[in-house]
């Protein structure tokens, strides 16, 4: 899917609370919640506990990235 088809779909849900899991080595897996901030061509930021992560659309496409709107 075009990463900007996706940051089209995601522009509604700016300032909405997420869940992001983030997969990592060794079938660990990260999550926290927090709000989207800002949507850019190529990332998106997510502002969460005072800090802000930026993850790009090809992580959501390829399933590294999982974000749940709550």
């Amino acid at each position: 899917m075009n990463p900007n088809i996706i940051r089209e779909k995601m522009l509604p849900h700016k300032g909405e609370r997420v869940l992001v899991k983030i997969k990592g080595m060794r079938g660990k897996t990260e999550k926290y919640i927090g709000t989207i901030k800002e949507l850019y061509p190529k990332i998106f930021t997510v502002e969460a506990e005072n800090s802000i992560k930026c993850f790009n659309y090809a992580e959501l496409e390829g399933g590294e990235v999982i974000i749940t709107f709550i």
